[in-house]
This record gives structure tokens, sequence and C-alpha cells, in this order.
């Protein structure tokens, strides 16, 4: 009986040194919290390179463009959603680096995006040159571009969304792994490239991208809001166009540490790491979403 314990305990050791010392290959999924990504609240004017008018205000007759009109944008309220999935796959044996890793992350945030434009104008300049905005007083109006108004909610989204898709490649070197023999214990840290897809913030680019022609087509200041801006069914496409619009690639890099601890005899791990991301350059030219900051990740990985 005593020998029986003795060889099972030598085969139970034996096969947990296996899996940890010839564990070539690695994948894992994770949930993560992503602090990389926020915005503050702002207010911008839409300028709309395609409008044309083709009447003036209150019986002048005024030039007026895309860049004179008080349209704006209001976002505010940004909120992260609990959607922050991800996984990895990595090579745990490599001269060297110890390790090769590819990972990907996809989350979701929200905010309130809302469209100011004009219902009434009348024009207090002196009718020399371009007007601006300023050379009016304005009764507005608005329209939320939030899914919840146009029955478009998805992944717990009800406002205005915001999509971030990134992955991560990076070279990993083991700080600790212990007990030397099984690599229970596994403490790394390293860094990579990182290539990232975010869906656009609301602004007058998505606007035009949405509508196209409509906007082009020479129109009066009343139509713009009466038929455009203020009507469900038209502003409907800008709310699609945003959730669409996922194609763009922003590059970067990343700092990568984390903790692996490997099970006994089982193939199986459980890991939590930290990155903090660092973009190259702005991730949206329209407006100020940061893109620098922690992305914390906690996972179940199995070896082979």
């Amino acid at each position: 009986m005593f020998k029986c314990k003795i060889l099972a305990s030598l085969l139970t050791l034996a096969s947990s040194v296996c899996f940890s010392t010839f564990a070539l290959v690695g994948f894992g999924i994770h949930y993560g919290t992503d602090l990389s990504i926020h915005m503050d609240d702002n207010s911008q004017q839409l300028v709309f390179k395609q409008l044309k008018i083709n009447s003036g205000v209150n019986g002048y007759t005024l030039p007026i463009d895309g860049a004179s009109l008080p349209i704006y944008v209001d976002r505010t309220g940004w909120e992260r959603k609990p959607f922050q999935l991800g996984g990895k796959l990595f090579i745990d044996v490599v001269p060297f680096l110890d390790c090769v890793e590819l990972s990907s992350n996809f989350g979701a945030w929200q905010y309130d995006g809302v469209i100011k434009y004009p219902r009434t104008m009348t024009y207090k300049g002196n009718n020399s040159g371009i007007p601006k905005p300023s050379d009016f007083d304005v009764v507005y109006d608005s329209i939320p571009i939030t899914l919840d108004n146009f029955d478009l909610g998805y992944l717990g989204i009800d406002k205005t969304p915001y999509m971030k898709l990134n992955f991560d490649l990076t070279v990993r070197k083991f700080i600790v792994r212990f007990p030397r023999p099984l690599k229970t214990l596994n403490i790394y840290a390293g860094g990579g490239a990182t290539l990232l897809f975010a869906t656009p913030v609301l602004s007058a680019k998505v606007v035009e991208d949405a509508l196209g022609n409509i906007l082009s087509t020479s129109k009066s200041v009343d139509a713009l809001g009466g038929d455009i801006l203020g009507k469900h069914e038209v502003m409907k496409a800008v709310a699609e166009e945003i959730g669409n619009q996922m194609m763009t690639p922003h590059w970067g890099c990343h700092i990568d540490a984390g903790v692996m601890v490997k099970l006994p005899v089982l193939p199986v791990g459980v890991y939590v790491d930290g990155k903090f991301m660092i973009p190259f350059g702005d991730i949206d030219e329209n407006a100020d979403v940061g893109g620098r900051g922690l992305l914390l990740n906690a996972g179940v990985n199995v070896l082979f």
C-alpha cells in the first residue's frame, strides 16, 4: 500500500513536470477592464464641407455655407460598458525571449451624442462678408444620436456607441518561475506593438458619410432642420454609420507585466496581466479621445 502511494506521487510529479517543461503552446480567454479609452464632455461646431444653402436668412441674401451655420454636437457622459472580452495565443519556449504572445481585446463604451441645429435664425450682423455662427440669434432644436432613440441597441449599449478592437504582439521574459521544476508561479514582463481599430465619435464627417448626397443637394436653412437634421428616419442612418465604421487602423505600442499560476497536474492555468497602452497619434482626429492608459485582463489558459 505504501509503495502504491509512492508510485502515485511520483507519477503525479512527473506528469506536472512534463506539462510545465514541455508546454510549448498555449491559448487563453480573458475578461478585461480597459482604462485607456476616455473622453471628456465637450461641444463642437459641425462644419459640413458638402453642405449647400440656396437662400439667406430673414430676407438677407447671405453667402451661407457649412462653416456659417450654428450646428453643434454635444458629447457627454462617457461610460465604459462591462462588455470587455479577449483572448491570447502564445509560444512558451523561445530562446532568449522566453515567450511570444498574440492577444486581443474587444471593448464597448457609450456616451450621449446630441446634434443641436437651428429651428429659427435671426441675422444680427451687418451683411458684409461671410457670416459667422455668432452673427445669428438662434432658437435651437436637437436630436439624440443614440441607439435607444432609433431602436438599435446591442451589446448592452443604448446611447451613442463607441467600440474598440486591439491586437497586441508581445515579447516576454520570465522574471520568476517557481518552483523551478514545476514552474507553478510565473511572473513575467515585456512589451510590443499594438494595432487597434475603433469606431469614430459623432462628428461632421460621420454625418456626411451617413447622409451622402442629401447634404450636397442645394437647400434652404429651414429645409436643413426640418427635412434632414430633425427627421428621425434620416438621422437613423447616422447612428448606424457609427457602428459600421471600424476599419481605420491605428498603431501604437504597449508595456506588459503579469502573473500566471499553473494548476498542479492539469495543463490549465490562470493569469492576470496589465498593459500600459501608448498610441501613436490621435485615435480620432475629430475628438479628443484618450488612448493612453492601463488595460487589465484576468483569464484562464490551456497549455499544450
